[in-house]
């Protein structure tokens, strides 16, 4: 019962951690499908707010990775642009701060462009989506720095060691030379409980067997963002 406690709360961590980075995708989606349909008709912009709706993506997986990949990046960002991205400090911060310059250009008025290109409705709307996006930030970050808590997993460890050390000899009498083959069974299952417990613990820990997809979720971002400005750049 304790182990599967244990897995649970380890499921649970995952679960909640695939929830935010869904969260993630639909928030950057519906930013880039406002911007398209409500922001400025001005190719230079809606390019910029994809590529960098698209960069939120990578940043956000490289950062709880501790990592520093921007591969896929490579001909959407300009190798300056790349440059900035990977010694920022917070790199998902520097790119949102990148999208919310783009809305209030967009307020203010984009260059080469006649007036307000976004009214105060449709600017909260989008302002709005950006917000949601540092929301499941957070929530990812909390979940990779709030590890379980290490007494927690050694007392448990001392149980289960206990349990079967001790099993054998409450067997031997009964299952005689069956005693080791009985131990093994109960022992597997046991010890797996626990491996399974610490695997889900960490969702964005590539090494770990049951990481996130994150490469296919955030290339999936981008499949979808930049058919979205291709729709909208044949429309125009």
């Amino acid at each position: 019962m304790v182990l599967v406690f244990r897995t649970n709360a380890g499921y649970e961590r995952w679960w909640e951690a695939r929830k935010l980075w869904g969260g993630i995708a639909n928030q950057i989606r519906n930013l880039i499908i406002g911007g398209l349909n409500y922001g400025p008709h001005d190719s230079a912009w809606r390019e910029a707010l994809t590529k960098w709706a698209i960069a939120f993506a990578f940043a956000t997986k490289e950062s709880l990775r501790n990592g520093n990949n921007f591969t896929p990046l490579v001909g959407l960002l300009t190798a300056q642009e790349l440059v900035e991205l990977k010694s920022a400090i917070h790199m998902p911060l520097f790119v949102v701060s990148k999208i919310a310059t783009l809305l209030q250009k967009a307020r203010t008025g984009y260059p080469n462009t006649n007036g307000l290109e976004l009214d105060g409705f449709e600017f909260s709307l989008l302002e709005g989506q950006r917000g949601l996006l540092i929301d499941h930030l957070g929530g990812c970050e909390r979940i990779l720095k709030t590890p379980m808590p290490f007494v927690y997993a050694v007392k448990i460890r001392r149980f289960v060691f206990m349990f079967l050390l001790l099993l054998p000899f409450s067997l031997l009498e009964k299952a005689g030379v069956y005693t080791v083959a009985i131990f093994f069974l109960v022992a597997y299952p046991l010890l797996s409980l626990d491996r399974i417990g610490i695997e889900l613990q960490k969702p964005f820990n590539s090494k770990s067997l049951s990481h996130l997809p994150l490469d296919n979720i955030c290339e999936t971002i981008k499949l979808h963002c930049l058919d979205l400005l291709k729709q909208h750049s044949n429309t125009l």
